[in-house]
Protein backbone atom coordinates (compact mmCIF):
# COMPACT_ATOMS: atom_id res chain seq x y z
CA UNK A 1 0.00 0.00 0.00
CA UNK A 2 1.26 3.29 -1.00
CA UNK A 3 1.58 6.10 2.11
CA UNK A 4 -2.01 7.64 2.89
CA UNK A 5 -1.46 11.91 3.40
CA UNK A 6 -4.09 13.69 5.03
CA UNK A 7 -5.26 16.79 3.01
CA UNK A 8 -4.97 20.01 5.05
CA UNK A 9 -6.84 21.69 2.36
CA UNK A 10 -5.78 25.45 0.99
CA UNK A 11 -6.45 27.51 3.96
CA UNK A 12 -7.70 27.17 7.12
CA UNK A 13 -11.10 25.89 8.47
CA UNK A 14 -11.58 26.35 4.63
CA UNK A 15 -13.73 22.68 4.78
CA UNK A 16 -11.30 21.18 1.82
CA UNK A 17 -9.42 19.38 3.90
CA UNK A 18 -9.90 15.36 5.30
CA UNK A 19 -12.33 15.44 7.41
CA UNK A 20 -10.99 14.18 11.28
CA UNK A 21 -12.95 10.69 10.97
CA UNK A 22 -11.51 10.18 7.55
CA UNK A 23 -8.22 11.77 8.60
CA UNK A 24 -7.73 8.90 11.66
CA UNK A 25 -8.45 6.35 9.21
CA UNK A 26 -5.95 6.63 7.01
CA UNK A 27 -3.72 7.51 9.88
CA UNK A 28 -4.61 3.99 11.09
CA UNK A 29 -3.84 2.20 7.74
CA UNK A 30 -0.32 3.47 7.94
CA UNK A 31 0.23 2.51 11.40
CA UNK A 32 -1.10 -1.03 9.88
CA UNK A 33 1.11 -1.70 7.45
CA UNK A 34 4.07 -0.41 9.64
CA UNK A 35 2.90 -3.24 12.04
CA UNK A 36 2.21 -5.60 9.70
CA UNK A 37 5.76 -5.20 8.12
CA UNK A 38 7.60 -5.17 11.44
CA UNK A 39 5.34 -7.41 13.79
CA UNK A 40 4.04 -10.91 13.51
CA UNK A 41 0.47 -10.12 14.43
CA UNK A 42 -0.34 -6.91 12.91
CA UNK A 43 -0.33 -5.29 16.94
CA UNK A 44 3.19 -5.57 18.16
CA UNK A 45 6.42 -4.74 16.68
CA UNK A 46 8.61 -7.23 16.93
CA UNK A 47 11.95 -6.65 13.80
CA UNK A 48 15.30 -6.71 15.96
CA UNK A 49 16.86 -4.23 12.66
CA UNK A 50 19.83 -6.75 13.24
CA UNK A 51 21.55 -9.43 10.72
CA UNK A 52 24.29 -11.97 11.54
CA UNK A 53 27.52 -12.40 10.05
CA UNK A 54 29.67 -15.37 10.19
CA UNK A 55 33.02 -16.07 9.47
CA UNK A 56 34.87 -19.23 7.78
CA UNK A 57 35.99 -20.87 10.58
CA UNK A 58 31.87 -20.01 12.01
CA UNK A 59 32.05 -17.69 14.24
CA UNK A 60 28.82 -15.91 14.63
CA UNK A 61 28.13 -12.41 15.42
CA UNK A 62 24.82 -10.49 15.39
CA UNK A 63 24.85 -6.56 14.14
CA UNK A 64 21.87 -4.53 15.28
CA UNK A 65 20.26 -0.97 13.91
CA UNK A 66 22.36 1.44 15.07
CA UNK A 67 25.60 -0.45 15.39
CA UNK A 68 28.72 -0.38 13.18
CA UNK A 69 30.10 -3.10 11.04
CA UNK A 70 33.98 -2.87 10.63
CA UNK A 71 35.77 -4.57 7.69
CA UNK A 72 39.62 -4.75 8.68
CA UNK A 73 42.41 -6.48 7.00
CA UNK A 74 44.02 -8.29 9.09
CA UNK A 75 47.21 -9.90 8.06
CA UNK A 76 48.51 -9.50 4.80
CA UNK A 77 45.33 -7.19 4.13
CA UNK A 78 44.34 -4.05 3.61
CA UNK A 79 40.50 -2.79 3.68
CA UNK A 80 39.09 0.61 1.62
CA UNK A 81 35.37 1.82 1.41
CA UNK A 82 34.15 3.60 -1.56
CA UNK A 83 30.80 4.88 -1.90
CA UNK A 84 28.80 1.30 -1.03
CA UNK A 85 31.79 -0.78 -1.65
CA UNK A 86 34.61 -2.41 0.57
CA UNK A 87 37.69 -3.48 -1.19
CA UNK A 88 40.46 -6.08 0.24
CA UNK A 89 43.90 -6.27 -1.21
CA UNK A 90 46.76 -8.70 -0.51
CA UNK A 91 49.26 -6.91 0.96
CA UNK A 92 52.71 -6.37 -1.69
CA UNK A 93 54.24 -8.12 1.41
CA UNK A 94 53.12 -11.10 2.79
CA UNK A 95 54.56 -12.33 6.46
CA UNK A 96 54.04 -14.86 8.31
CA UNK A 97 52.29 -17.72 5.94
CA UNK A 98 52.51 -21.39 7.19
CA UNK A 99 51.21 -22.61 3.31
CA UNK A 100 50.02 -21.43 -0.11
CA UNK A 101 47.81 -23.63 -2.13
CA UNK A 102 48.28 -22.20 -5.76
CA UNK A 103 49.30 -23.52 -9.02
CA UNK A 104 51.42 -20.65 -9.84
CA UNK A 105 53.37 -17.99 -8.47
CA UNK A 106 53.91 -14.87 -10.47
CA UNK A 107 55.26 -11.36 -10.20
CA UNK A 108 55.67 -8.40 -12.35
CA UNK A 109 59.27 -7.98 -12.87
CA UNK A 110 62.56 -9.11 -11.56
CA UNK A 111 63.26 -12.27 -9.27
CA UNK A 112 60.97 -14.03 -7.31
CA UNK A 113 62.39 -14.02 -3.78
CA UNK A 114 62.01 -16.58 -1.17
CA UNK A 115 62.76 -14.85 2.21
CA UNK A 116 63.06 -17.87 5.00
CA UNK A 117 63.60 -17.51 8.60
CA UNK A 118 66.34 -20.22 8.14
CA UNK A 119 67.77 -19.83 4.65
CA UNK A 120 66.17 -23.40 3.78
CA UNK A 121 63.46 -23.51 1.10
CA UNK A 122 62.04 -27.08 1.08
CA UNK A 123 60.40 -29.00 -1.26
CA UNK A 124 58.68 -32.36 0.20
CA UNK A 125 58.03 -35.45 -1.67
CA UNK A 126 54.96 -37.77 -0.63
CA UNK A 127 53.75 -41.18 -1.17
CA UNK A 128 56.35 -42.40 -3.13
CA UNK A 129 57.85 -39.65 -4.79
CA UNK A 130 60.60 -37.82 -3.35
CA UNK A 131 61.33 -33.84 -3.57
CA UNK A 132 61.68 -32.62 -7.10
CA UNK A 133 62.60 -29.07 -8.78
CA UNK A 134 62.26 -29.01 -12.61
CA UNK A 135 63.91 -26.13 -14.30
CA UNK A 136 62.45 -25.65 -17.73
CA UNK A 137 63.70 -24.57 -21.25
CA UNK A 138 63.17 -20.66 -22.55
CA UNK A 139 59.59 -22.26 -23.73
CA UNK A 140 58.91 -24.67 -21.43
CA UNK A 141 58.28 -27.25 -24.06
CA UNK A 142 60.66 -29.66 -21.98
CA UNK A 143 62.70 -29.23 -18.49
CA UNK A 144 65.52 -31.28 -16.52
CA UNK A 145 64.79 -32.31 -13.06
CA UNK A 146 66.69 -32.16 -9.96
CA UNK A 147 65.71 -35.18 -7.56
CA UNK A 148 66.61 -36.00 -3.72
CA UNK A 149 67.77 -39.56 -3.13
CA UNK A 150 64.84 -42.48 -2.41
CA UNK A 151 64.08 -42.97 0.99
CA UNK A 152 65.71 -45.61 1.16
CA UNK A 153 69.06 -44.40 0.67
CA UNK A 154 68.70 -42.74 4.73
CA UNK A 155 70.92 -39.48 3.23
CA UNK A 156 70.83 -36.25 4.77
CA UNK A 157 73.92 -34.21 3.36
CA UNK A 158 74.79 -30.97 1.36
CA UNK A 159 75.77 -30.51 -2.18
CA UNK A 160 77.86 -27.60 -2.88
CA UNK A 161 77.64 -25.85 -6.37
CA UNK A 162 81.21 -25.65 -8.24
CA UNK A 163 83.25 -22.39 -7.22
CA UNK A 164 84.92 -20.29 -9.71
CA UNK A 165 83.33 -19.18 -13.25
CA UNK A 166 80.59 -20.64 -14.88
CA UNK A 167 80.88 -24.45 -15.30
CA UNK A 168 78.72 -27.48 -16.19
CA UNK A 169 78.08 -30.47 -13.71
CA UNK A 170 79.59 -33.47 -14.95
CA UNK A 171 77.26 -36.35 -15.85
CA UNK A 172 77.40 -40.43 -14.83
CA UNK A 173 76.38 -41.40 -18.39
CA UNK A 174 77.56 -39.04 -20.62
CA UNK A 175 80.81 -38.60 -22.46
CA UNK A 176 82.31 -35.84 -21.02
CA UNK A 177 86.56 -34.49 -20.78
CA UNK A 178 87.48 -33.48 -17.17
CA UNK A 179 90.07 -30.30 -17.10
CA UNK A 180 92.22 -28.88 -14.40
CA UNK A 181 91.18 -31.60 -12.37
CA UNK A 182 93.22 -33.63 -9.68
CA UNK A 183 92.27 -37.40 -9.18
CA UNK A 184 94.02 -39.43 -6.72
CA UNK A 185 94.35 -42.97 -7.56
CA UNK A 186 92.39 -44.28 -4.58
CA UNK A 187 89.28 -42.51 -5.79
CA UNK A 188 89.44 -44.61 -8.98
CA UNK A 189 86.85 -47.36 -9.40
CA UNK A 190 88.42 -49.41 -11.64
CA UNK A 191 89.09 -53.30 -11.84
CA UNK A 192 93.15 -54.34 -11.35
CA UNK A 193 95.35 -56.57 -12.65
CA UNK A 194 98.31 -56.99 -11.96
CA UNK A 195 101.51 -59.58 -13.63
CA UNK A 196 104.96 -60.03 -12.61
CA UNK A 197 107.47 -58.76 -15.66
CA UNK A 198 110.18 -62.04 -16.80
CA UNK A 199 112.14 -60.41 -19.27
CA UNK A 200 111.08 -61.99 -22.13
CA UNK A 201 106.57 -60.79 -22.03
CA UNK A 202 105.36 -58.07 -23.67
CA UNK A 203 101.54 -59.34 -23.94
CA UNK A 204 99.11 -59.12 -20.97
CA UNK A 205 95.71 -59.89 -21.05
CA UNK A 206 93.04 -56.88 -20.32
CA UNK A 207 88.89 -56.52 -20.46
CA UNK A 208 87.48 -56.32 -23.85
CA UNK A 209 86.75 -53.25 -25.04
CA UNK A 210 89.53 -50.94 -23.29
CA UNK A 211 91.48 -48.78 -25.18
CA UNK A 212 94.80 -46.78 -24.10
CA UNK A 213 92.50 -43.79 -23.04
CA UNK A 214 90.98 -46.34 -20.02
CA UNK A 215 93.73 -47.70 -18.59
CA UNK A 216 96.65 -47.11 -16.48
CA UNK A 217 99.32 -48.97 -16.40
CA UNK A 218 101.97 -48.89 -13.85
CA UNK A 219 105.61 -50.95 -13.75
CA UNK A 220 107.21 -50.80 -9.77
CA UNK A 221 104.71 -47.71 -9.42
CA UNK A 222 105.62 -45.76 -12.06
CA UNK A 223 103.15 -45.03 -14.96
CA UNK A 224 103.77 -45.48 -18.75
CA UNK A 225 102.72 -43.22 -20.91
CA UNK A 226 99.83 -44.82 -23.43
CA UNK A 227 100.23 -45.60 -27.10
CA UNK A 228 103.99 -44.48 -26.20
CA UNK A 229 105.10 -47.78 -24.06
CA UNK A 230 101.91 -49.30 -24.56
CA UNK A 231 98.96 -50.17 -26.79
CA UNK A 232 95.94 -52.46 -26.29
CA UNK A 233 93.88 -54.13 -29.18
CA UNK A 234 90.81 -56.05 -28.22
CA UNK A 235 91.79 -58.15 -25.07
CA UNK A 236 95.33 -57.71 -25.32
CA UNK A 237 97.75 -55.13 -23.65
CA UNK A 238 101.59 -54.98 -25.15
CA UNK A 239 104.42 -53.46 -24.17
CA UNK A 240 106.97 -51.70 -26.71
CA UNK A 241 109.38 -53.40 -24.58
CA UNK A 242 109.00 -56.43 -22.41
CA UNK A 243 109.39 -55.37 -18.31
CA UNK A 244 112.22 -57.41 -16.91
CA UNK A 245 112.27 -60.04 -14.75
CA UNK A 246 110.10 -59.63 -11.14
CA UNK A 247 109.08 -56.00 -12.39
CA UNK A 248 105.67 -55.28 -11.14
CA UNK A 249 102.96 -54.37 -13.25
CA UNK A 250 99.60 -52.94 -12.16
CA UNK A 251 96.77 -52.50 -14.90
CA UNK A 252 93.93 -50.22 -13.84
CA UNK A 253 91.10 -50.72 -16.08
CA UNK A 254 88.86 -47.40 -15.88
Amino acid sequence: MAKQTISIGSTANDGTGTTIRAGGDLINDNFNEIYNYLGTDGSNLTQSFSFTIVDESSTESTISLGERFAITGGTNLTSAVSGDSVNLTLNSSVTGLTSVQTETLTNNSGNLLVDSATYITEFRGGGSTEGQIQLNCAVNSHGQIIKAQPHSEGVTNTMLLPKGSNSTLVSEIATQTLSNKTIGLGQLTCNTRAYTGDGSTVAFTVTNGQTVDNVLVFINGVFQRPTTDYGVSGTTLTFGTAPVSADVITIKEL
